[in-house]
């Protein structure tokens, strides 16, 4: 296989539910090899759903009707979901968004970690209960050392109402490397946690990434976060790509007024009071089939409606905006006069 190739390509994926045409449409982006990839947007705009798409783990209700997921070169949408479930965990692993809901609250830490361990075979042919245990302490000890957590062996003991919330997401990321993934997909890793806490699990990610070269798809609704750790971003509105591109180049030129309303709410960039263009951001208004699907909350748009009647009639294509730089803007020059 080609080195160059990317470890994962989406490729015009779109999903849909059932009641609605609200999801994903024609969604596409890479994650190079040792590369981590910011996949940004608020809540309702498809971060997660894309990654579910990614796994094939959708909800009821929700299918993948078009595009290509290649990973490794091979489209996991074609694929069975026995060989889905193969690249699950080994080639593929998530660390969730909520480890008080991805984690059990009756088996020890040790426990959980050794079921990981067993399922991404790092084990060998081995019994179950008193073996596996035995089996696994060492690699299971091992796995939360690397993720930097204090007297790992004590903690394999423990339960997980017995951790703090930043020990609980390490551990979450300790199982998550127990089969060896070449991809990391990270739902929200550092939501709720205290700024030094959420320093050191993004100095962990990032380590993780460079020294294992380790690739990751790293989804987050704050830009200055994806700043921290990505090296590409890509910004999703309404289950589209609005903006992508080297991470520099999008927090420096933003070509799309959706990113441009993400970044005036980070302190340094603008202020909150400066982002009327962060209404109404659910992908919900996905049924549309006219026009941009941001051209109602466009602070451009709603200023002159008749200046930029286009965007309401047509809809806009992601197109080069600058070197590896795309939007999704029918007036890209405009977007932050």
């Amino acid at each position: 296989m080609d080195s160059a190739e990317p470890l994962l390509s989406v490729r015009q994926l779109s999903t849909r539910f059932e009641a609605t045409a609200a999801g994903l449409d024609g969604v596409s982006f890479d994650v190079p090899r040792g590369t981590i990839v910011g996949l940004v947007g608020d809540s309702g705009s498809g971060k997660s759903l894309t990654a579910l798409s990614i796994l094939g783990l959708l909800p009821p209700g929700a299918e993948c009707v078009a595009g290509q997921v290649l990973f490794q070169g091979r489209d996991l949408l074609a694929a069975s979901e026995a060989e889905r479930r193969a690249v699950r965990g080994r080639g593929i692993a998530m660390i969730f968004q909520e480890p008080a809901t991805a984690l059990s609250a009756v088996h020890t830490v040790g426990w959980q970690l050794a079921i990981a361990l067993r399922a991404g075979g790092e084990l060998g042919p081995i019994g179950w209960l008193q073996n596996l245990r035995r089996a696994s302490r060492v690699p299971a000890r091992e796995l939360l050392a690397r993720v930097e957590l204090p007297e790992p062996d004590r903690l394999l003991d423990l339960y997980p109402h017995q951790l703090s919330a930043g020990m609980r997401r390490r551990v979450m990321i300790a199982m998550a490397l127990a089969c060896r993934p070449a991809l990391l997909i990270a739902d929200e890793p550092t939501t709720g946690l205290d700024a030094p806490i959420q320093a050191q699990i993004l100095d962990l990610l990032t380590r993780l990434a460079h020294s294992e070269g380790r690739s990751v798809l790293f989804i987050t609704h704050d830009l200055c976060v994806a700043a921290e750790v990505a090296s590409e971003v890509v910004v999703l509105y309404g289950g589209q790509v609005v903006e992508a591109g080297p991470i520099r180049s999008v927090l420096g030129g933003p070509q799309h007024p959706y990113t441009i309303g993400l970044l005036a709410n980070i302190p340094g960039f603008g202020s909150a009071g400066a982002s009327p263009a962060l209404a109404g951001t659910s992908a919900s208004g996905a049924a549309s089939e006219r026009g941009c699907r941001y051209a109602e909350h466009c602070p451009k748009w709603r200023s002159d409606p008749q200046r930029f009647v286009r965007c309401a009639e047509e809809r806009p294509l992601l197109e080069p905006a600058g070197a590896r730089h795309r939007s999704r803007c029918f007036y890209p020059q405009l977007a932050g006069d």
